[in-house]
């Protein structure tokens, strides 16, 4: 069973996230959100991206919501040298699908 890393808002804050010299797959979750849940049991069956980073944002006061324009969880972005490249915004009422994963496996691989 694959295991995601969890980041917080104080690794974007302190630049952290500018330290990952690969690619990383950050998806933007919240443990209130019901489809954070069932993304994350597609993503453990499906992806087939080696580094991915759960940035917690449970805490609907974190930055994190605003300095990435943050409207529905799961969102995932992919980082590469701790720069934004690709961005897939859940969609309300259904958050992110099985093809978003598979659309990021397949953006990760072209990287």
């Amino acid at each position: 069973m694959k295991h995601f890393e969890k980041i917080t808002e104080e690794d974007f804050l302190n630049l952290k996230i500018k330290e990952h010299t690969n690619k990383s797959l950050i998806v933007f979750s919240a443990d209130w959100c019901p489809y954070c849940i069932s993304f994350f049991n597609n993503l453990k069956e499906y992806a087939k991206i080696d580094s991915i980073l759960v940035a917690d944002i449970t805490d609907v006061e974190s930055k994190l919501w605003d300095d990435f324009d943050l409207n529905v969880v799961p969102t995932m972005a992919i980082f590469d040298k701790g720069s934004l490249v690709k961005r897939w915004d859940g969609i309300i009422g259904q958050g992110l699908t099985i093809n978003h994963i598979e659309d990021a496996n397949l953006f990760f691989s072209e990287l």
